[in-house]
This record gives C-alpha cells, sequence and structure tokens, in this order.
C-alpha cells in the first residue's frame, strides 16, 4: 500500500503533468502527497562580478528562486486539495536529486513519482538527468511520466 507519494517540482509543465498523475494515483489509493522544490545550490555558480563592474545581488537572486519553489509547491498543493487529497510542502536547498532521495528517506515516502525532464533538460543531457538519479538510487518505486511529442 502507498501512504506517502512524494512529487518534486521544479515548477515547469512537465512537473505540473507528473503533479497530476501523482494527484490521481494519491485519490485513488489513498496515499497522502509531499510536493517538494529543491532550491538547487550549483545553478548560481554561473553568477559572478563581470568586469564591467556589474554584480548580481546573490542573496536576492536566491530570495527569488525560494520565494519561486515556494509559489510552485503551493499551487499544487491546491491543486491536490481541490481533489480531495491530504498534502504537504517542502522547499530545500540542495542538489535536487540527492535532495529529492534525502527527502524520500526522511520523510518515510513509499513512492516518488518525477517528470523525466524537467526545466533543465538541454543541460541534464551533458550533466546527468535528476531523474535518472533518482531512479538509480531510490529505495522506493518511481513513476516517471514522460516528456509527450508536443512537450
Amino acid at each position: 500500500m502507498i501512504k506517502k507519494i512524494l512529487v518534486p517540482t521544479d515548477g515547469s509543465e512537465r512537473a505540473e503533468r507528473a503533479a497530476g498523475f501523482a494527484i490521481e494515483l494519491a485519490k485513488t489509493c489513498g496515499s497522502a502527497l509531499l510536493f517538494l522544490n529543491i532550491v538547487d545550490e550549483v545553478s548560481p555558480a554561473y553568477v559572478y562580478e563581470l568586469d564591467t563592474g556589474a554584480t548580481i545581488d546573490i542573496a536576492a537572486l536566491d530570495e527569488q528562486r525560494r520565494q519561486f519553489g515556494e509559489d510552485a509547491v503551493a499551487k499544487l498543493k491546491t491543486r491536490a486539495q481541490a481533489a480531495g487529497v491530504t498534502c504537504e510542502t517542502k522547499v530545500v536547498d540542495g542538489h535536487p536529486w540527492q535532495e529529492i532521495l534525502n527527502q524520500a528517506e526522511s520523510e518515510n515516502a513509499d513512492h516518488i513519482v518525477i517528470g523525466s525532464h524537467g526545466r533543465r533538460a538541454l543541460a541534464a543531457a551533458v550533466l546527468g538527468n535528476v531523474a535518472v538519479n533518482v531512479i538509480h538510487g531510490a529505495k522506493v518505486p518511481v513513476t516517471v511520466i514522460p516528456v509527450r511529442e508536443e512537450d
């Protein structure tokens, strides 16, 4: 029996599609959901002081990214609650696939539903796919929702 389903989201349409599947699965199984957003600690590495003297406020950028994550999980929580599914949300800092696995374990999730590609699909081809790393590292079943052709 599936009691708790972890659903990572990066706010993309693909992640929302995976969340829709998870909501239906949770309704069918009587499961709770945990919507998770990870503020990727590696992503801001490209931000630096430019030769022109222009700088980017890293703290402000981090706050914007955290707020984006909070908004993304809140949107999914609203969808799940409208469908009558119990859910909670969480936003954490870290490396996405590692945090998905860490949170699955610490939150006692017994299933993970994830989109096959997120916002960083091109980067994933070079750096390693989050979904692939989750599949290989998970101690619980993982359902991967594939990209449709119109994506």
